[in-house]
């Protein structure tokens, strides 16, 4: 199925997704351990968030899904999307000073820092870590790249190319729009995808509050466009690849 742009009223498939893929990610139980003794808070917020993201005004961010039949005899439901940092367009727009839309300061703000369903200690460290992690490794190549945010399908729908249509989409915005690269922060269950399609790993990198033995360990990798390369088609492993 071909990537289509995401829309207001995808947000409670797109939830429902998220909702059912994430638990397979480490970083999940990590920050959201309280979800099953809390699971309206868990539905609450993190539908919130995609709110936001798929809100047109938020046009920092662009949401692509990708829509497949969950039985026979339904119609075409959202079963895979990717979510992507496109704030370069307004950097270019506004230059320097722009300062960009961060829909997850927008949630805590709106409630989300009294949420019952996380832990908030690992919910706080996990940011951090990301926030230290992208000036590392990504921030020194400037606004001209996008960042892939959240990549997830439904654990029934995986291994049928949808990811991979996904990414594929954005390889071809970095290819239009001059880009230098695609980042993204990789759990280990993305970086075989990621792999296979070309991204390079620029470091590993952990997330730990400091004095617990806990910690998860993500990947930073960058894919850069290069002349026209032919993929052959092998399965894929397109699970959870990116982090909210």
């Amino acid at each position: 199925m071909k990537p289509r742009l995401g829309r207001p009223s995808d947000v409670e498939a797109v939830t429902d997704v998220i909702i059912k893929t994430m638990p397979l990610d480490p970083q999940w139980n990590y920050r959201f351990p309280y979800r099953g003794k809390y699971p309206d808070d868990h539905y609450k917020y993190t539908k919130l968030l995609f709110q936001y993201f798929l809100d047109p005004s938020y046009d920092d961010w662009t949401v692509m899904v990708v829509e497949d039949i969950l039985k026979p005899g339904d119609k075409l439901s959202v079963v895979s999307f990717g979510v992507w940092d496109v704030s370069f367009r307004n950097k270019r727009r506004f230059g320097s000073d722009y300062r960009p839309q961060d829909p997850v300061t927008d949630v805590e703000e709106h409630g989300g820092k009294t949420r019952r369903d996380a832990n908030h200690e690992h919910f706080n460290e996990f940011w951090r870590g990301q926030i230290r992690a992208y000036k590392r490794f990504f921030a020194p190549i400037g606004p001209e790249q996008i960042h892939l945010q959240i990549l997830a399908t439904l654990p029934d729908f995986q291994r049928r190319g949808h990811a991979t249509s996904l990414c594929r989409w954005a390889m071809d915005l970095v290819r239009r729009e001059n880009l230098k690269d695609i980042s993204v922060m990789a759990s280990p269950m993305g970086a075989d995808l990621y792999n296979w399609l070309g991204f390079d790993t620029c470091g590993t990198f952990y997330i730990q509050v400091p004095g617990e033995e806990e910690r998860l360990t993500l990947q930073a990798m960058m894919y850069k466009p290069k002349l026209m390369k032919r993929f052959m088609m092998v399965p894929e492993v397109d699970a959870v690849c990116r982090l909210m």
